[in-house]
Parts: structure tokens; C-alpha cells; sequence
């Protein structure tokens, strides 16, 4: 207590917590400006560190720090906090509060301290709390690897695909990620729809245009369709621990992921075909997504030049009622990029998919669209894969018995790095293949091109696997209505012609 005759000391009031509670913070303040008032001391400032922990170095931007310049500039004569830990956790804060380096006056209330009569009780407090921050995370360390070893995901945001599986709802194997069945149909839709050559805006723009929503019901881009075709957690694969802050699927070695205790959604063999064709690779902006059959597929039959889609508007033209003009109408047009014609563009996309149709209903269809007998196999090439990466494991175990040197070692593995890479493409052209084999199954081809599940993406692919298309300009004051004219103006060259492909 201060003499009647002297001035109110003038004291600050400092409350910190690790978790994100306001109500923890006021209840700290109250009693801290509690304890002020009956020593009859002057609040000069009020500091509150929330979310902030206190075995931790904390940066400029936290009251700590600013409580700390605020005594530099001689604001302050004293702290009272509630208790020692809520002043910190560490030797190193504690040492920036006492002498030498600074002289501040510290009151821990619930432990009867105060350092101008004797600070060993709070230096001896700080000390076991430092002891017990750091057996705590050897405890969390140990469990950590105990848990990773067994297959289990941290807690935190869950994969896309997934739920999250709390712990008295868990099965006898403690699997905490459950199949989310609407998302991942999602995903496979996806896998299969890249895998067959659509672009990321173009799967962005199906889905969205079929009414789909992300997990937070926002609208699908480019980057958000990335970061599922990457994802190692969609195979059932644990990726390895990345350095705190960093969140980038992309830099994940798959060769250094763990099996995970959870199903897989899709098959590692589909994952390792997306990966090899985005990872290191700059996204493709949802802009380039394509709303018509052709447009970048067909060419130009003058110039050979790429045909583009674009809107089109009619003239308006006066009523024959005298009541003032036509309505303007849009209609969708194909265009030759260097001005040879533009041509509506509804009528040659239904001609060109009753070809499409035509041809996938011959016998020899499955030829065009599943690889060869003769190519390379996907069981071989996995067990392949699976052989690289024991050897990998191998070489470190030489290493650690001295068979081997640290030279051979990297030339080892650098050989090895090399090898799976050949594989990974090997088996990213075979999976990259097969996803329009689905068109030729079910209930027949036009069955399949005229469900509404099938995108435009898929029928592009077809598209682009099986043909062609030429466009030719019609001339002037002529004009083509029906499919019946179609092949007059329309050439198809197919990419491997059979017998009887004419078109």
C-alpha cells in the first residue's frame, strides 16, 4: 500500500491465455484492476495477449511487447498479472522483466508475489512451468509418432471427400475420417473428367453450372479443383509433417507418405496421373473453360487455322405490322480467327455429335478408346514402383550400417528418384487413356452422350480422340439449315481411320 502522503504508483494490468476466449482475458483484467484498486494503485494501461502462448518467443505485434516498451519509456512502474503463468512460461521472458536488463515491479496475485520484497517464488514457478511445457511436448511428440506409425491424421480441417470421426464414434481400429458419399462422387467426377483431358476451368464450370457447391457453399475455380487432384489424403495416403505455416500439397514426395488408416477414395495409380500433370505446372485459369463442342477443336477448312465460339446478335429489322422492330436475338456462332466465316454454331455441333455417335456404336470402337494389349501394363508397372521404393529404403539401411558411403548413398537415390519418375509417367499415360471407356459401356452411345451426367468436357474428349473437325466457309447468299446439308460444309478426318470411317 502506498503512504497517504505519496503518489498513486502507477501500474499496468497484463492477461494472456493460448486459446481464443475472450471471456478468460476479462475475467484476468477484473481481477487484476481488482487488486490495483485495493493497493490504491493508478491503472495507467491495460494489456491483453489473447491466443498467445506463453512458451513461446512472442513478436512485436503482441502487448507483451508492448507492454515491455511502454516501461522502457517510463509509463509504468508496475505489472500485476493473475499468476505466474499467465505472465509467461519461459526463463527468457522472465528475464526481460527483472534486473538486469529491466527493474519492473511484478505482483502475482493468486500466488502472493511481489518482486520488490523477493522474486525467487516467481523465478522458481517460471522454472517448473518451462519443466513442464517441455515434458508435455515430449509426451505429444511420442504420441504423434505412435499415431503417425498406426496410419491417424492430425486433428484440424478435414480433406474434402471426408468426415471427421470423433473419438466415441470411432471403430475398433480408431478410423477418424469417414467417406463423405456426395463429396466424394465429386471426386471422382473430377479424377475422371482431368484424366480425360478437360481442363481445371472446364471441370470448375460443370460443376458449377450443375449446381454444385465447395464444402464452405462456394462456387468451384480452378485452383480449388488443383488442390483435390494433388491431394495425397484422397488415396489414403498420410502425407509427411510439413514445416509449421506451410500448407502446400504440391511439395508433398509421394514416396514419403504413410498408408492411411481411413478408405481411399480414389486409386494412388489416378492420383500419381493428376500429380504428374499439375505439380510444378502453373494452374489453368478458369477463364480458358469452353461452353461449346468445338470451339478449340475444330479448324478452319481455308486456312487450317483454330475455330473459336463467340455470341452472336441478329439485326433487327422492322415489323411487317409497322409497329417498330424485330426483337435482337443471340445465337452461338463458330468463327474462323482470321475472319474466313462465321457460321451458327448449333446446328454443326448436332451434326458432329450423331458422327460422334455413329462411330462409338461400330464393334471397333474400344479399339480407339482403350490402350493397346501390346503397351506397357499397369499391374507391372505398380509392382515396379513398389519394388523402387523398397530399394529406397534398403540403401538408407546400409547407409546406417556403415555398408555403404554418403556419395553412394545420394548416387543411389538420385538413380532411384529418377527411375520412379519414369514410372510415375509411364503409369500417368496409362491411366490418362482409359476414362472415356465409360462411353462405350452402359446402355449404348447415345445413351451415354446425351445423359446429363456427362459433361461437356467428357464429349470434347471424344471428340478430340476420335477426330477433326474442318469447317468450311459456305459463301455468300447461301445458307445451311439442316444436318442433311452438313456434310457439304463439314469435313471429318478421323485421327485413325477404319474400315468404312468415311464421313
Amino acid at each position: 500500500m502506498n503512504s497517504p502522503s505519496a503518489a498513486p504508483l502507477r501500474a499496468a494490468v497484463y492477461a494472456r491465455q493460448s486459446e481464443d476466449v475472450d471471456q478468460g482475458i476479462h475475467q484476468q483484467l477484473e481481477d487484476c484492476l481488482k487488486e490495483a484498486h485495493r493497493r490504491g494503485w493508478r491503472v495507467v494501461a491495460q494489456f491483453a495477449d489473447n491466443d498467445v502462448s506463453g512458451s513461446k518467443q512472442r513478436g512485436e505485434k503482441t502487448d507483451w511487447h508492448r507492454m515491455l516498451t511502454a516501461f522502457d519509456g517510463g509509463a509504468l512502474d508496475a505489472l500485476i498479472v493473475t499468476e505466474s503463468s499467465r505472465l509467461t512460461r519461459r526463463i527468457e521472458d522472465l528475464l526481460e522483466v527483472l534486473p538486469p536488463r529491466r527493474s519492473i515491479r511484478v505482483i502475482s496475485i493468486r500466488e502472493s508475489v511481489d518482486t520488490l520484497y523477493d522474486d525467487t517464488f516467481l523465478k522458481v514457478s517460471v522454472v517448473f512451468a518451462e519443466r513442464e511445457v517441455r515434458q508435455k511436448a515430449a509426451r505429444a511428440k511420442r504420441f504423434a509418432l505412435e499415431r503417425r506409425k498406426a496410419g491417424h491424421p492430425t486433428s484440424g480441417r478435414t480433406p474434402y471427400g471426408y468426415r471427421w470421426v470423433h473419438a466415441p464414434d470411432r471403430d475398433a481400429h480408431g478410423t477418424r475420417y469417414r467417406v463423405d458419399a456426395e463429396e466424394a462422387g465429386v471426386i471422382h467426377r473430377v479424377f475422371d473428367e482431368f484424366l480425360a483431358g478437360a481442363t481445371l476451368g472446364q471441370i470448375a464450370s460443370d460443376l458449377n453450372a450443375d449446381g454444385y457447391k465447395t464444402r464452405n457453399g462456394a462456387r468451384w475455380h480452378s485452383p480449388t479443383i488443383r488442390r483435390l487432384l494433388i491431394n495425397p489424403h484422397l488415396a489414403g495416403l498420410l502425407p509427411p509433417v510439413q514445416p509449421e505455416g506451410q500448407d502446400d500439397m504440391a511439395k508433398v514426395d509421394i514416396t514419403e507418405c504413410t498408408p492411411g488408416a481411413w478408405p481411399a477414395i480414389v486409386d494412388v495409380d489416378k492420383l500419381l496421373a493428376a500429380r504428374g500433370r499439375l505439380v510444378g505446372v502453373k494452374p489453368v485459369h478458369s477463364g480458358t473453360a469452353r461452353k461449346w463442342l468445338l470451339s478449340g477443336l475444330a479448324v478452319c477448312g481455308v486456312c487450317g487455322g483454330p475455330v473459336r465460339s463467340a455470341r452472336a446478335a441478329t439485326h433487327p429489322t422492322p415489323r411487317v405490322d409497322g409497329s417498330g422492330l424485330s426483337p435482337k436475338q443471340y445465337h452461338a456462332v463458330y468463327r474462323c480467327v482470321t475472319g474466313h466465316f462465321v457460321r451458327k454454331g448449333a446446328m454443326i455441333d448436332e451434326f458432329v455429335k450423331e458422327v460422334c455417335i455413329e462411330r462409338l456404336s461400330r464393334p471397333d470402337a474400344h479399339d480407339l478408346l482403350i490402350p493397346k494389349s501390346d503397351g506397357p501394363d499397369l499391374g507391372v508397372l505398380t509392382a515396379r514402383r513398389a519394388e523402387l521404393q523398397s530399394r529406397d529404403e534398403t540403401l538408407a539401411s546400409m547407409f546406417v550400417k556403415g555398408r555403404i558411403s554418403k556419395t553412394a548413398l545420394d548416387t543411389g537415390l538420385d538413380e532411384l528418384a529418377e527411375e520412379l519418375r519414369a514410372v510415375d509417367e509411364q503409369i500417368a499415360a496409362l491411366v490418362g487413356a482409359d476414362p472415356l471407356a465409360d462411353a462405350l459401356s452402359g446402355d449404348g452411345a447415345r445413351a451415354w452422350w446425351e445423359s446429363d451426367s456427362t459433361t461437356l468436357a467428357r464429349r470434347r474428349a471424344v471428340v478430340e480422340t476420335l477426330m477433326t473437325v474442318v469447317i468450311h466457309r459456305v459463301g455468300n447468299g447461301r445458307r445451311v439449315t439442316t444436318i442433311d446439308e452438313a456434310p457439304e460444309t463439314i469435313s471429318i478426318e478421323w485421327k485413325q481411320p477404319t474400315a468404312g470411317s468415311d464421313a
